[in-house]
């Protein structure tokens, strides 16, 4: 009897499993924005864990910090207080320098209204974060043709911004996002300028941006493509109201 209780001990099941550190950790953020003469507080107590590949959905009402929180999350701004971490990384600690690098090795953006520098062409506008990441231009040029060419562009490499329609803009805009395959994609509002067509194009992209394991985060004031997602956060008065 002895020995089947020793055995039963040192089994498996018996032994404590530890939990993963969740890939997107926002601890307690707060931000403020100055208007004229007074402070506008738009989060107030943000806190929520992220596992690794999983799809997020950030909704709320207009004004509720959702973009502002977004920028948190990727280090494009910085919270009066509170902590963000992405893959074990304290944004908030970082420096400028060390914050313009992380985001462009590990996080790609995509925004409502594309960014795309309407100067350069579009395979030129896919391959600029790598560039300017220091990867030979040979390689990038390559991966750059490559993502427009699963982005269904491959006749449109050498053309300007202004001669794509909405739709081509943002797809472009996501293979930009991808150029430097980061683990972090960050949307805000990704469909919101398109038709709902266009938009179930681009949805399907990051469907399967997704099923490649890619963690995602999405500002959408849409319900159906909230569905979409693996969790839904809802903010309302700079708090999250709801997660599940």
């Amino acid at each position: 009897m002895e020995n089947r209780l020793n055995m039963d001990t040192d089994s498996p099941s018996s032994v404590p499993v530890e939990q993963e550190k969740p890939f997107v950790a926002a601890e307690h953020l707060k931000k403020s924005f100055r208007l004229s003469s007074r402070d506008i507080l738009v989060l107030k107590d943000v806190s929520f864990s992220l596992p690794k590949g999983e799809w997020t959905a950030l909704c709320g009402a207009s004004g509720s910090g959702k973009t502002t929180l977004l920028d948190l999350l990727g280090g494009l701004s910085r919270p009066d207080s509170g902590r963000v971490f992405v893959d074990g990384t304290d944004l908030s600690g970082l420096s400028n320098f060390a914050a313009v690098q992380f985001r462009r090795k590990n996080v790609g953006f995509v925004f409502q209204a594309y960014h795309m520098l309407p100067e350069l062409s579009i395979s030129e506008n896919v391959m600029l974060p790598a560039l300017l990441d220091g990867r030979n231009k040979h390689e990038v040029k390559e991966q750059a043709l490559s993502l427009l060419e699963k982005m269904g562009l491959s006749h449109r490499f050498h053309h300007r911004p202004n001669e794509l329609s909405g739709g081509e803009q943002q797809r472009a805009a996501i293979a930009r996002a991808l150029i430097n395959s980061p683990s972090l994609i960050l949307a805000d509002e990704p469909t919101g300028n398109l038709d709902s067509v266009t938009g179930s194009g681009i949805l399907e992209i990051f469907q399967k941006i997704h099923a490649e394991g890619v963690t995602i985060v999405m500002v959408t004031h849409d319900r159906f493509v909230a569905s979409l997602a693996d969790r839904v956060i809802e903010l309302k008065d700079g708090t999250v109201s709801f997660q599940g």
